[in-house]
């Protein structure tokens, strides 16, 4: 394939804020070196960003970076949690009209396409874009192990772990040293079995098998992982490009941020905050939001929780929420960093968790969906940063749970200073001329401005 020399990098993320953020966030260090960035999103997430930067868009997105929108199908109010309409209906609805822009794109915009960097969810764009004769690379919002396991398919079916249809042949551990992935890799982490339902599991393998077909055309992974985080599985796997950590964009956020968060914080005690949150798409009952709420002032210690806009939980008779502070939505970069926050409570999203051990906090895990649980895993099993809750047989987290771990967090130094060291080490992963999340990155400018096709370091 003759690739074409082109100044612009089209930019196309997942519909979602965990992956809009970090891709925002490599289109603006892309553009920061002279290139012309194009962020396609749809016109449900498009709408979100223009919202949430207002007046300062300009000034925020800087001058070569440009947004565009595309109907995903769906009217904007309408909501799309449903997995089928994520992951079938809103991916075919998209296809033609990637089709159609990415052509035009590329014959008659700021002089056609260099490259094209694409979410691995939406990994289908590269097949178009080879179509075209531009070169591509695909960004992935996850653990390296996690990210192989999705784009072997073939060796898991071949290697006897799952059958052609993503069935597990048994349950078990997964040994693929080919791969670098740990050993404490299960079959129930396989990505598309961490949602509840076969039929939702279904869905997403059938996604994962039409998304892998462009991947092949990539000419790397890009990941916001800093390699000493999973040194083995990035050292087996040359096409991975690790650039972590990102520091979090405002550019790339869904919801306005509650500035009185640092105010608050600057009047607590050193390293007394409990900061928690759980991302865009945890969604807790009223039981389980009572629980978290009273566990957390039976700790007597102070904390922030984000609650997003539109949650219609109640908070339980008797709190008093003296000590603590519940915000819509917050610079989690700025919150992590500061001074006064001890613990953080998360949901283990990748971007959470590299956020997370970057600002040198122990962790208490709760994961809800998809790759939060083998997230967890790399946190309270191999780092030891952290650790999870006991759920009682309904499978609600109880208040004394919540109160028994907080206090035994707060108390383990020793998890405090591997927390510490960790962050040492990838804090030297991108500081420094040698840092290799620096040389990995000027090899991905290199590569855009069609200068270098060097690999990865």
């Amino acid at each position: 394939m003759a690739e074409k020399k082109g100044g612009r990098v089209v930019v196309i993320p997942f519909p979602a804020q965990g992956h809009v953020n970090p891709l925002m966030h490599i289109s603006k260090g892309l553009a920061k070196q002279g290139i012309k960035i194009t962020m396609i999103n749809t016109d449900f997430i498009h709408s979100k960003l223009l919202e949430a930067m207002g007046q300062n868009m300009d000034q925020i997105l800087g001058p070569n970076v440009e947004l565009l929108g595309l109907p995903d199908g769906f009217p904007l109010h309408e909501n799309r949690d449903d997995i089928h309409k994520l992951f079938v209906d809103i991916m075919d609805n998209l296809k033609p009209q990637f089709e159609k822009l990415l052509a035009k794109m590329n014959t008659d915009h700021d002089g056609g396409l260099a490259c094209a960097i694409v979410d691995m969810s939406m990994g289908w764009v590269l097949e178009i874009a080879a179509s075209l004769g531009v070169k591509g690379a695909i960004f992935t919002p996850f653990t390296a192990a996690h990210s192989v396991l999705n784009l072997s398919l073939n060796e898991l079916i071949e290697s006897g772990i799952i059958t052609p249809e993503g069935t597990p042949v048994e349950e078990k551990t997964i040994e693929l040293e080919s791969l670098g992935t740990p050993s404490m890799i299960h079959t129930s982490d396989l990505p598309w079995r961490c949602v509840p339902l076969k039929n939702s599991q279904k869905i997403l393998f059938d996604h994962l098998v039409r998304v892998q077909r462009g991947c092949h055309y990539a000419k790397w992974y890009i990941l916001i992982l800093p390699h000493v985080l999973e040194p083995q599985v990035v050292s087996l796997n040359p096409k991975l490009l690790t650039i972590g950590p990102l520091i979090a964009t405002e550019a790339g956020q869904l919801w306005k941020e509650d500035d009185s968060c640092i105010r608050w914080l600057d009047q607590q005690p050193a390293g007394s905050v409990v900061y928690m949150a759980f991302g865009s798409s945890t969604d807790f009952n009223q039981e389980q939001f009572e629980e978290i709420a009273m566990g957390m002032e039976l700790t007597e210690r102070p904390f922030m929780w984000v609650v997003r806009q539109g949650t219609e939980h109640q908070l339980p008779a008797g709190f008093k929420g003296g000590k603590g502070k519940i915000v819509s939505w917050v610079s989690q970069q700025k919150v992590l960093n500061h001074p006064s926050v001890g613990i953080f409570m998360s949901h283990c999203g990748w971007n959470s968790v590299i956020e997370g051990v970057s600002s040198g906090l122990p962790f208490l895990c709760w994961p809800y969906v998809g790759d939060h649980f083998l997230n967890m895993k790399y946190v309270t099993e191999i780092w030891k940063v952290g650790i999870g809750f006991e759920r009682e047989v309904n499978g609600v987290v109880s208040r004394w749970e919540i109160k028994k771990k907080v206090e035994l967090v707060g108390g383990d130094e020793e998890m405090k200073d591997r927390s510490r060291v960790l962050a040492e080490e990838i804090r030297r992963c991108w500081e420094g001329a040698d840092a290799p999340s620096a040389l990995n990155f000027d090899r991905l400018v290199k590569w855009a401005k069609q200068e270098d096709d060097d690999v990865a370091v």
